[in-house]
């Protein structure tokens, strides 16, 4: 929920910003800020997001830890690969949390 409240806020905020720069080119700098955070929250949704599907490439294997997913209430499991020390966060049912 607070996510997706950042994520339209910075989206309002890069538009009133561009607006602003059409208007005013003095307003550059603020559009430069605009897209920037816009940019960062967007990586954070795509890196960070919701559960995926079950990894198919090599490397992982599935942990036991589980929780509660609190955007969309379903269960997730989390899957750790040795090599890269990076998690996955995957809805043991195959769908994707919303």
């Amino acid at each position: 929920m607070l996510r997706t409240f950042l994520l339209v806020a910075a989206m309002l905020f890069f538009t009133a910003a561009v607006l602003g720069a059409v208007m005013d080119p003095a307003v550059w700098p603020t559009l430069v800020v605009a897209t920037i955070m816009l940019c960062g929250i967007l990586f954070e949704r795509r890196r960070y997001g919701a559960a995926r599907s079950e990894p198919v490439e090599g490397g992982w294997r599935e942990t036991s830890e589980r929780f509660i997913d609190d955007a969309s209430g379903r269960p997730v499991t989390v899957w750790y690969n040795d090599a890269t020390g990076e998690r996955r966060y995957v809805d043991p049912e195959g769908g994707q949390p919303g």
